[in-house]
């Protein structure tokens, strides 16, 4: 038999297939200037860029990176794609912050930090005087931790880096406690994750 019509509006859509579709016409009819490519894990897709972290909101949780953009995509697009990923959006690496589907689990919220730069680090392990020039991507944030001799928490700046596995010489990988120079401040390496073809490091400031 043929397809039950939706009053002129061509064959009636299963209740998984609303979401894509006004995702699809949000895209191409309503907001086609705010339109990307998102690229992860060898997939690439048409996002829509839909919003920044508001003016008067706390943009720091924790010893997470801060979040500068937001995009709409299609789950199915992306279903490897997770909080701590390193993606390529329009061509700039970030890294992703937040990534929440609807009910439905038809679309993908992400959210993202600021652009990556590339820079030149100087990578040194723990016991040794000998520094690894590395190239690496980084992003600067700030961490809120507790102060016992202060009333409110303390802001300390910190540091993403992705460091590519291809370019990394040492016989084991980046560990907590390794120290590194980047743009001339001293870092210590407080948290190490394997993803994507990096080391995903969060590195702070001083100590």
């Amino acid at each position: 038999s043929a397809p039950k019509r939706a009053r002129g509006n061509g064959p009636m859509r299963k209740p998984s297939e609303y979401l894509p579709a006004a995702v699809a016409g949000l895209r191409s009819r309503l907001m086609p200037d705010c339109s990307e490519t998102l690229r992860h894990a060898g997939r690439s897709a048409e996002v829509t860029r839909v919003g920044s972290l508001s003016r008067g909101e706390d943009a720091m949780a924790g010893a997470d990176v801060n979040e500068d953009v937001r995009v709409l995509a299609l789950a199915s697009d992306f279903p490897e794609l997770e909080k701590g990923r390193l993606v390529s959006l329009s061509g700039k690496w970030r890294i992703v912050t937040s990534a929440r589907t609807d009910p439905a689990a038809a679309t993908l919220s992400v959210g993202m930090s600021a652009e990556l730069e590339k820079c030149r680090a100087s990578y040194r392990r723990p016991g040794t005087k000998i520094a690894q020039p590395v190239d690496v991507l980084a992003v600067e944030g700030e961490v809120i931790e507790p102060n016992g001799e202060a009333f409110a928490p303390t802001p300390r700046r910190q540091w993403h880096v992705a460091v590519p596995e291809e370019g990394w010489y040492e016989p084991t990988e980046p560990q907590v406690g390794d120290r590194m120079e980047l743009d001339g401040t001293s870092l210590r390496v407080a948290s190490v994750a394997k993803r994507d073809g990096f080391f995903i490091l969060e590195a702070r400031a001083g100590r």
